[in-house]
């Protein structure tokens, strides 16, 4: 296993890998439960380790759900989209992007979920992401960022560390739009929710690239976002 140990070459090539995962080779336990404890000293809100894992690698539990990841891509993306629903056309639809090169790249996002969707049973590893806090009343403000901020670095801190090991994932959110029956599978405690689903397995290759980003001055200001 080649580790990456420049901690830059980590960051700026984890990208969200999807049809490059290796599905016919093994992912060892060892492995995972490894990258999860480094995961463990990402920041947390109030101090509280109020997150918990589950990892899917039987064939049986898998199947249920690549399941409910395939209804969630027809409910979320392929009906509406069918039905030209506004604020999915607007989210999703390529040919409402701006240019060509925006369309393309979105063109090529949309294949790279569904293949994802058409073979997520076959990823050696399914690891879910779930916190354990109380459910926020409101999406902003009161206890909301403490339980997003609490659950999201620890997930996207084990991606770094699968990367860093050879292996890829992506931080698929949209099968949560099945919470409840997805809570269900997992059989989780009461008062525990799943936020992410992240799919692990090795890539093809290592060789993975720098994204194309926004200019910097386009997205920060000093002081406040008035200020030039």
């Amino acid at each position: 296993m080649k580790l990456i140990s420049d901690i830059d070459e980590v960051l700026t090539t984890t990208r969200a890998v999807r049809r490059r995962l290796n599905f016919d080779k093994p992912v060892e336990r060892e492995l995972v439960e490894e990258c999860l404890r480094l995961a463990q000293q990402a920041t947390m809100g109030s101090n509280l380790e109020d997150w918990r894992f589950v990892a899917v690698s039987e064939p049986e539990q898998k199947a249920r759900v690549a399941a409910l990841y395939r209804d969630t891509w027809e409910q979320t993306v392929e009906i509406p989209l069918r039905e030209r629903r506004p604020d999915t056309v607007t989210r999703l639809d390529p040919g409402v992007r701006s240019n060509e090169e925006a369309q393309a790249r979105q063109q090529r996002v949309l294949k790279s979920v569904k293949y994802l969707v058409d073979n997520l049973e076959r990823v050696p590893v399914i690891m879910f992401a779930c916190s354990a806090k109380p459910v926020p009343d409101t999406a902003l403000g009161d206890r909301a960022s403490g339980y997003y901020g609490s659950i999201i670095p620890i997930a996207w801190s084990f991606m770094l560390a699968l990367r860093s090991r050879g292996l890829g994932s992506v931080m698929a959110t949209a099968i949560v739009f099945h919470s409840e029956r997805l809570s269900e599978v997992l059989e989780l405690p009461e008062g525990t929710h799943p936020i992410t689903m992240i799919p692990v397995a090795y890539t093809d290759t290592l060789d993975f690239k720098p994204a194309p980003r926004r200019p910097l001055e386009e997205i920060l200001r000093w002081e406040r976002w008035g200020s030039e």
